[in-house]
C-alpha cells in the first residue's frame, strides 16, 4: 500500500482551471466555483446566505456538507447559482453568526422576516438597534435562531472527524475505502449517498476509522530490510506563500511562482511511477514536505517523524537546503533533482544528484567531437573572461585526449582561438574551403555566440560547417532556431524526451488520463528519478548507493550512470546526451 501525506495546494495547482494556480475560483465539470474553508462555528445556513447560493447547491456540489459541516473542510461554492441581486447586500460571516450592514429603506421587520429569525431574537443579539436603525449599522444575525431550516443547516461546524479527500481522475470509492481502511458504505453515507458518483476535482469525506488501541512503541531497526517497506520522503518547493500573495495581487497562472510549476510536475510524474512500483508488489510509505529556499521553515520539516524516519528523501531543490538537510541526517540518503553545480556534492557523501552538470557535459562535447569530426577541421574558440577560459581549456584538454586515441586521425591538432573585439573574425580567418569545418564554441557569452553564428551563417554559403556549443545556448533568446540549423548546430543536455517511443507515449497518455494535462520535462524527470531510487532501495536496502550500476531500470528520458564524485563526497549522473538543431526541430544524435 502507498500512503501519501499530501499538500493540498500541489493537488489544486494541478487540476484547478487546466493546472492554474486558483485557491480562488475552481472549475470542475466546465462550471466554476469558489473555493471556502470552513472555520469554528460556521454552518451551512451562514455560508449560504453569504455567497446568496441555496443551500441545495453547495451540497450537491459537496456531497458530504449534507451530513454536517467540521472545522476545515473544503467547500466548492457554484458561482452560477449564485443570486446577483442578493450578492450585492449579503452578509459578511462573523463567527457563528452572520453581519448584516443595514440599507436605506430596511426595517427591522423585513430583516428579521428576511433571515427567518423573530425580531425578538434581533434585538435581543442588537439592543442598540431599539432606538432605531441608520444607514451602514451592522446587525449581528444570530443563526442558531433561524426558523424553518433542517437543523443540519444551522448546525455549527465542530471539530474534524475523519478527513477529507480531493477526488482525482479516475478515482473509485472501492479505491478510497482501500486507501483510508474505511468501508464503502461508510464513505458513501458519510456523503449523502453519493447519488452522482465521484466527480474529479471535488472533496469527500473519508470517516474516521473506529479507534484501535495503539501498539507499545518499538525501536526503530537500524537499517531497513531488503524488500520490507521503503520509507521515502519528498522535499519539494511548492511555495505556497509565494502564490498566495500572486494570487492575492490578481496575477493568475502567468504570475506563478517558477519553482511551484516544476515542484507539482515532478511530484504527479512521481506518483505514477509509485503506481507502477506498486503493481509490482513493492510497499511504500510517502511523506511530502514542502522546502523552498527559506531557511526559517527548514527546522519544523526537520523535526517531522516522516522525515527523520525516512530511508530515502527526494529532494530539496535547493543547495543550502540539501547541504544542511544532508548534513543533519548523514545516515540517510539524498538526491538532488534540480541541475545545480556539482559542488552541491562536495563533502556529502549521502547525496546524489540526478541531472549531469557542466563538467560532465563538457567531456560529452569532446567526445563527441572527437568522435565524429576527427578529420575535420576543428576550431576551438571563446573570449578571454575567466569563465569561458576555464571551459575552453578544458575542452582542449580532453579533446586533445580523445583525439590521442585515434592513431588514423589526418589532422594533429585542435585550432584554437581566443581573445576580445577580433575574434568572430579571427575565427572565420581559421575557416577551410575545403574541409568540414567544426566550430566548438565554448562560450555562455550572449553577445558573443550571437555575433559568432549570425557570421557563420554567412559563411555557411560557401563553406561547410558545424556549430558545436553549450546547454545554455537553448535558452538563449537572441539565437534563432533557423540560424542554428543552418550550421547543424549541436549542444549537450542530461535528458532527451523522445515522444516516439512507446514507453513515453503509454506514460504521456497516463499522464493525461489522471492529471488532465500534458506532461512537461519536470513530470518525465519526477517519474525517473522516483521509479530509479525508490527500486534501488527496495532491491538493495539502505546499502544500494553501492549497487547503483545494477538498478537496470528503463528510464523514459534519463540514463543513469552515478560516479563518485570523491571518497568523502557525493554521486553525480554523468550520462547525458548530445542534441542538434534540425529542421524537425532538436533531436539526439547520440
Amino acid at each position: 500500500m502507498i500512503s501519501r501525506t499530501v499538500l493540498l495546494l500541489a493537488w489544486v495547482l494541478l487540476f484547478a482551471s487546466g493546472c492554474a494556480l486558483a485557491q480562488d475560483i475552481r472549475t470542475v465539470d466546465g462550471r466554476k466555483h469558489l473555493v471556502h474553508t470552513v472555520k469554528a462555528g460556521q454552518t451551512l445556513y451562514a455560508i449560504s446566505r453569504h455567497y446568496a447560493v441555496p443551500v441545495e447547491a453547495i451540497t450537491r456540489a459537496n456531497p458530504g456538507a449534507a451530513q454536517g459541516l467540521s472545522i476545515g473542510d473544503t467547500l466548492l461554492i457554484p458561482v452560477e447559482a449564485q443570486t446577483r441581486k442578493e450578492l450585492k447586500t449579503a452578509p459578511s460571516l462573523a463567527g457563528d453568526e452572520l453581519a448584516h450592514t443595514v440599507a436605506k429603506r430596511e426595517t427591522l421587520f423585513g430583516i428579521a422576516r428576511k433571515y427567518g429569525i423573530s425580531e425578538t431574537d434581533l434585538l435581543g443579539r442588537n439592543p442598540a438597534a431599539r432606538g432605531g436603525l441608520q444607514v451602514g449599522m451592522v446587525l449581528f444575525i444570530p443563526v442558531t435562531k433561524v426558523a424553518g431550516v433542517p437543523p443540519v443547516q444551522t448546525e455549527p461546524a465542530g471539530d474534524h472527524k475523519g478527513t477529507q479527500h480531493l477526488v482525482m481522475p479516475g478515482e473509485t470509492l472501492f479505491a478510497l475505502a482501500q486507501r483510508y481502511g474505511v468501508p464503502v458504505e461508510a464513505i458513501s453515507a458519510a456523503n449523502d449517498g453519493l447519488e452522482q458518483g465521484l466527480k474529479a476535482g471535488t472533496y469527500v469525506r473519508i470517516p474516521a476509522k473506529v479507534a484501535e488501541p495503539e501498539p507499545a512503541p518499538v525501536p526503530p531497526a537500524p537499517e531497513r530490510p531488503v524488500g520490507g517497506l521503503a520509507r521515502v520522503a519528498m522535499l519539494l518547493p511548492f511555495n505556497l506563500a509565494r502564490n498566495d500573495s500572486t494570487v492575492a495581487r490578481g496575477n493568475g497562472t502567468k504570475g506563478m511562482y517558477p519553482a511551484t510549476d516544476a515542484a507539482v510536475q515532478f511530484y504527479a510524474g512521481a506518483l505514477i511511477a509509485l503506481d507502477s512500483l506498486k503493481e509490482q508488489g513493492l510497499n511504500v510509505d510517502l511523506s511530502v514536505f514542502e522546502v523552498d529556499d527559506e531557511p526559517e521553515g527548514w527546522r519544523k520539516v526537520q523535526g517531522d517523524p516522516g522525515l527523520q524516519n525516512a530511508d530515502l528523501c527526494i529532494g530539496p531543490f535547493y543547495r543550502a537546503a540539501i547541504e544542511q538537510f544532508a548534513s543533519k541526517f548523514a545516515n540517510t540518503h539524498f538526491v538532488c533533482p534540480a541541475p545545480l553545480s556539482n559542488k552541491v556534492l562536495l563533502g556529502h557523501p549521502n547525496v546524489s544528484k540526478v541531472q549531469s552538470g557542466r563538467p560532465d557535459q563538457i567531456q560529452q562535447i569532446a567526445r563527441y567531437v572527437a568522435a565524429m569530426h576527427a578529420d575535420d577541421n576543428i576550431i576551438l574558440c571563446s573570449p578571454d573572461n575567466t569563465t569561458d577560459k576555464e571551459l575552453r581549456i578544458q575542452v582542449r584538454r580532453i579533446l586533445n585526449e580523445a583525439l590521442e586515441a585515434r592513431p588514423m586521425r589526418l589532422r594533429d591538432s585542435v585550432v584554437v582561438v581566443h581573445g576580445g573585439k577580433s575574434l568572430t573574425a579571427d575565427v572565420i580567418a581559421k575557416l577551410s574551403s575545403t574541409q568540414q569545418n567544426v566550430v566548438v564554441a565554448t562560450s555562455e557569452d550572449i553577445e558573443f555566440v550571437t555575433g559568432l553564428v549570425r557570421e557563420l551563417v554567412h559563411q555557411a554559403k560557401e563553406k561547410r560547417i558545424v556549430l558545436v556549443g553549450l546547454n545554455a545556448w537553448m535558452g538563449m533568446e537572441t539565437l534563432e532556431a533557423r540560424e542554428l540549423e543552418v550550421l547543424k548546430t549541436c549542444v549537450p543536455a542530461s535528458s532527451w524526451v523522445d515522444h516516439g517511443d512507446p514507453a513515453v507515449r503509454r506514460f504521456t497518455l497516463a499522464y493525461r488520463e489522471r492529471w488532465n494535462n500534458e506532461p512537461q520535462e519536470w513530470a518525465f524527470l519526477g517519474f525517473d528519478a522516483t521509479y530509479f531510487y525508490v527500486t534501488a532501495l527496495h532491491r538493495f536496502g539502505a546499502a544500494f548507493p553501492g549497487h547503483f550500476d545494477e538498478v537496470g531500470t528503463h528510464p523514459l528520458h534519463l540514463s543513469f550512470r552515478l560516479r563518485k564524485t570523491g571518497e568523502e563526497s557525493g554521486w553525480r549522473n554523468e550520462t547525458g546526451t548530445i542534441l542538434r538543431y534540425e529542421e524537425t526541430g532538436l533531436n539526439k544524435v547520440q
